[in-house]
């Protein structure tokens, strides 16, 4: 599937000329997208901090495997519902947002 930079993330559309950074044609379609990711980023969230925080239980629950059966899950309503068009922000656009993401060294309290 090929990604187009000038495409609705919601419905696919073109968008109008406007500014370099605009990601939707309407307010309601940003709002459509954006509620979909809160009530999908839910169950990931804490998935992923069970995972991240609570290995043991994790791994016996068997949780990274239910994590990428729920991301197939909501790759295939994507296919489904939304022609296809992903649901997700770019990568680069999210490590971008948070460098720090990127750092070879990090701390974190309570960590390992």
């Amino acid at each position: 599937m090929t990604i187009r930079l000038n495409a609705c993330l919601e419905c696919g559309c073109d968008l109008a000329p406007g500014p370099k950074d605009r990601e939707f044609c309407c307010a309601g379609h940003r709002t459509a997208w954006n509620n979909r990711r809160l009530q999908r980023g839910a169950a990931l969230y804490d998935l992923w901090m069970a995972h991240r925080w609570q290995r043991s239980e994790a791994q016996a629950a068997g949780l990274f495997q239910a994590l990428c059966r729920l991301v197939s899950d909501y790759r295939a309503e994507d296919r489904a519902e939304r022609e296809g068009r992903r649901s997700w922000r770019r990568h680069e656009l999210v490590l971008g947002d948070r460098p720090h993401l990127k750092a070879k060294k990090f701390n974190v309290r309570g960590g390992r």
